[in-house]
């Protein structure tokens, strides 16, 4: 074989090799940005900052719209608990879906959950997926999805309020539905 041929075969070989180095780093760093920025809309939506929970979220899936779905079928569900959804209720339901960012989209789907009540077979769903969730979540990203969770599912409950202001503020069957969301935390 002459030196020239044995050179083409080294540089063909040289290059294969480095293109395929190429793009084995070029696809690391897109997942790297990718997860970063997931991170960055989680802290945004979450209103936390710590990176280990953030990572904790992200390892198993969630991503800001994930989020917004699990956030807004437990509103809809404490709300409905009651078998009628006032205007407080519907007020507090529309201002968490603007703290959650969530899209035109989904409005359109939020406001037929609005109108009537979802079919009972969603909060299942939605059940199941987070009783999974917070198995495969370590206790610090966990909690903080519960809390973000829970917490706007309580104030939607707490927004209708006792007889003019007076009394328990979370009725019997928001309160039950509550203890449900609740329970699909537990480790």
């Amino acid at each position: 074989m002459s030196a020239d041929a044995l050179k083409d075969r080294k540089d063909a070989l040289e290059n294969e090799f480095f293109a395929r180095q190429n793009a084995k780093s070029l696809e690391a760093f897109r997942a790297k940005v990718a997860a970063q920025e997931t991170r960055d809309a989680l802290a945004a939506a979450l209103g936390i900052s710590e990176a280990s929970v953030l990572d904790g979220l992200v390892r198993v899936g969630i991503t800001a719209e994930t989020l917004a779905a699990l956030a807004m079928i437990p509103l809809v569900a404490v709300a409905w608990a009651d078998g009628k959804l006032d205007a407080a209720e519907r007020e507090a339901i529309e201002r968490a879906a603007d703290e959650a960012n969530v899209t035109d989209d989904h409005r359109t789907l939020l406001a037929g959950w609005l109108s009537a009540p979802p079919e009972a077979g969603l909060l299942e769903a939605w059940k199941q997926y987070a009783e999974s969730l917070a198995q495969e979540m370590d206790a610090a990203a966990c909690d903080a999805l519960r809390s973000r969770i829970l917490g706007g599912a309580r104030q939607v409950a707490e927004s209708a309020g006792g007889f003019l202001g007076v009394g328990n503020k979370i009725s019997a069957s928001e309160a039950s539905v509550l203890a449900e969301l609740e329970a699909c935390f537990a480790h």
